[in-house]
C-alpha cells in the first residue's frame, strides 16, 4: 500500500511567492497548506500532520526565527527549511543552531529546492524510525527487568529454602549442587542488570547516589561474598589492602557490582589451584605518570585535578588476554578469544564496569600476560579525604 503524500506548510507573508511554491509542490506530489504569518503557522502546526515547513525568516508579527524556536521548545520535530531574500552567513548559522535543517535564498532554484525538501523529509523519516526502534529497545529492556528477572529471583529464593534444609534434611553434596544452581541464576540476573544499566548509562538515565566510601569496605564485602565459590574451585581469594585508605566518592552498591564483575570474570578464567587477589592502595597525583595508563583509556574531564587517588586492582593467575584484544574488552559483547570458559558470559560485565567507573570520575584498564594472568586496574579520585597511605594488611578469604 503506497504511503500518503507528505504535507508541507508554506509560511510566507507574500502571496505570490506562496502560490508559486504551492503549484510546484503539487506537481511534485506533495500536499500543501499556507500560512501568511507566524501565529497562523503555529496554530496549523499543532495538528502535527506536517512533514516539513518552508518558513520565511522575515514576517510581520512573529518572525520566522521566533516560530522556529517555539517549535523546538515544544519538541515539535517537523523539518524546517528557512527562506529569505536578505541572508548572510551569520543568519544561516543562527537558523541552523536554532534547529533548522536547511536554508535557501530567494529567488528559488525550484529543482534545487525540491531536492532539498525531499532530502529533509527523508532524513526526518529515518530519524523517526530510529526513535521508534530506540523506544522498542527500551521497552524490551524493561520487559527483561520485570518479566524475566523477577521469576529468576523467585527461583533463587525457592532453591535457597531447599538448600537451607527448611523443607527437610539436605546432604552436603545436594547442598553444593543447589548452591551451584543459585549461582547460575544469579549470573543470569547479573547479565540482565548489566544490560539494563548499560542502556541507562547510554540514555543518560542511570540514577546513582554517591557518598564518601572507604574502598577497603567494598573490597572486603565482595571478597566475603565470593569466598565460597572460590573454595569450591580450589582458588585462593585474597584481600590485600589497608583499612586506612582515603575515601572515594561513589554509589557503594554500583561500585560493589563493578568489583564483583571483575571477581566473577577472574573466577571464570582462573584454573583450579590458581589465585585471585583484590588490592587497593593510595596514589598521589605525581605518581600517575608512572602508572602508564594506556592510550586507549579516555580519562574524564578534570581527572588530573586531584591530589590523591585510590587504585583498586583485581588480579588473577588465569589464561591472560591476547595483547591485540586487550583494548577492546571493555566494549559490549566483546570477550577475549583465547579464554577457556568454565561458565558462560555475555561480554557485558566489563562494559558496565567502564560506564560506571567513568560515571564516578575514574578510569579502568587491564594489563595481561598470556598464560600468566590478568590485572584489572581502577583509578578513582579521592576528593573528600587526604589520608596518608600507611601500608597493607593481608587478609586471606580462601
Amino acid at each position: 500500500m503506497p504511503l500518503p503524500p507528505d504535507k508541507i506548510l508554506i509560511v510566507d507573508d507574500e502571496f505570490d511567492i506562496s502560490a508559486i511554491l504551492q503549484l510546484h509542490l503539487h506537481d511534485a506530489g506533495y500536499l500543501t497548506e499556507w500560512a501568511s504569518d507566524g501565529e497562523q503557522a503555529l496554530q496549523l502546526l499543532r495538528s502535527d500532520g506536517h512533514a516539513l515547513v518552508l518558513l520565511d525568516v522575515r514576517m510581520p508579527g512573529i518572525s520566522g526565527m521566533e516560530v522556529l524556536k517555539l517549535l523546538r521548545t515544544d519538541n515539535n520535530d517537523t523539518a524546517v527549511i528557512m527562506m529569505t531574500a536578505h541572508g548572510n552567513e551569520n543568519l544561516v548559522t543562527e537558523c541552523m543552531k536554532a534547529g533548522a535543517v536547511d536554508y535557501v535564498p530567494k529567488p528559488f532554484d525550484i529543482e534545487d529546492l525540491l531536492l532539498r525538501i525531499q532530502r529533509a523529509i527523508d532524513n526526518r523519516r529515518i530519524a523517526k524510525e530510529k526513535q521508534l526502534l530506540e523506544r522498542e529497545k527500551e521497552d524490551f529492556f524493561f520487559m527483561l527487568s520485570h518479566d524475566l528477572k523477577n521469576p529468576i529471583t523467585a527461583v533463587i529464593g525457592s532453591i535457597d529454602i531447599v538448600r537451607g534444609g527448611r523443607l527437610g534434611p539436605v546432604r552436603h553434596e545436594q547442598a553444593d549442587y543447589l548452591q551451584s544452581a543459585i549461582e547460575s541464576c544469579e549470573e543470569v540476573v547479573a547479565i540482565i542488570d548489566n544490560l539494563l544499566d548499560i542502556q541507562r548509562y547510554n540514555a543518560g538515565m542511570m540514577q546513582t547516589i554517591s557518598a564518601p566510601v572507604n574502598p577497603f569496605t567494598l573490597l572486603a564485602e565482595v571478597a566475603e561474598r565470593f569466598s565460597p565459590a572460590a573454595r569450591r574451585d580450589n582458588i585462593a581469594l585474597t584481600l590485600n589492602a589497608s583499612a586506612d585508605l582515603a575515601e572515594i566518592y561513589v554509589d557503594s552498591s554500583v561500585m560493589a557490582r563493578v568489583i564483583a564483575n571483575l571477581v566473577v570474570n577472574a573466577l571464570k578464567f582462573t584454573p583450579d589451584g590458581g589465585s585471585i587477589t583484590l588490592s587497593c592502595r593510595s596514589v598521589r597525583r605525581g605518581e600517575l605518570p608512572g602508572m602508564h595508563i594506556p592510550d586507549y583509556v579516555v580519562t574524564p574531564e578534570g581527572f588530573y585535578d586531584f591530589q590523591r587517588y585510590a587504585c583498586i586492582c583485581v588480579s588473577d593467575t588465569g589464561s591472560g588476554i591476547p595483547p591485540k584484544e586487550i583494548a577492546n574488552i571493555f566494549e559490549r559483547y566483546v570477550q577475549a578469544s583465547n579464554l577457556p570458559r568454565k561458565r558462560g558470559g555475555a561480554g557485558l560485565g566489563l562494559a558496565f564496569c567502564k560506564k560506571a567507573v567513568k560515571g564516578f570520575g575514574g578510569c579502568i584498564w587491564a594489563k595481561s600476560v598470556e598464560e600468566s594472568g590478568s590485572e584489572f586496574i581502577i583509578l578513582l579520585p579521592c576528593p573528600h579525604n587526604d589520608l596518608e597511605y600507611t601500608g597493607t594488611v593481608q587478609e586471606t578469604h580462601s
